[in-house]
């Protein structure tokens, strides 16, 4: 049966648009994901009309509130992508944090960590992460045990 995933992530730089790149055919490559990756849905351009931004705040909402659960990628702490985490978390939807952007001996942020069922820091162990939830057909709680801030 098919999971409806939304991919919260930025793409605003070249490492988080190839990163984001990366995440996407990650699920793509799935067959068990239904895909919502704002950047393919919505693009509002920085001069968008109200309504533009209207339709793509309210149709990012639709997806979040639709979706099994989140991929939420917090490179570079994008403040959209953080912001859908919250709004997810407070509509109780499961979040799978994806953290590979950290540097070396970097703590990870506790209320991300405290609102997450799982915690990847690599795409080998998001990729590891995936199919080990498909015998089950649940997400697996995977709590982050790093240094936290």
């Amino acid at each position: 049966m098919k999971k409806k995933i939304y991919l919260a992530s930025g793409w605003f730089n070249p490492t988080q648009a190839e990163e984001l790149t990366r995440l996407e055919e990650i699920c793509d490559s799935r067959e068990w994901i239904d895909l919502a990756s704002p950047r393919r849905i919505f693009v509002c351009p920085p001069n968008a009309p109200k309504e533009t931004q209207d339709a793509t705040f309210d149709g990012n909402l639709h997806h979040i509130n639709t979706a099994d659960f989140l991929i939420v990628n917090t490179r570079d702490k994008d403040i959209g992508t953080i912001w859908e985490a919250g709004f997810a978390f407070a509509h109780r939807k499961p979040i799978v944090y994806f953290c590979a952007g950290l540097p070396p001996g970097a703590q990870f942020n506790l209320m991300l960590a405290a609102s997450g069922i799982a915690v990847c820091t690599s795409v080998g162990q998001l990729k590891s992460y995936l199919r080990d939830c498909i015998p089950s057909n649940r997400l697996l709680e995977l709590r982050y045990k790093g240094a936290i801030e």
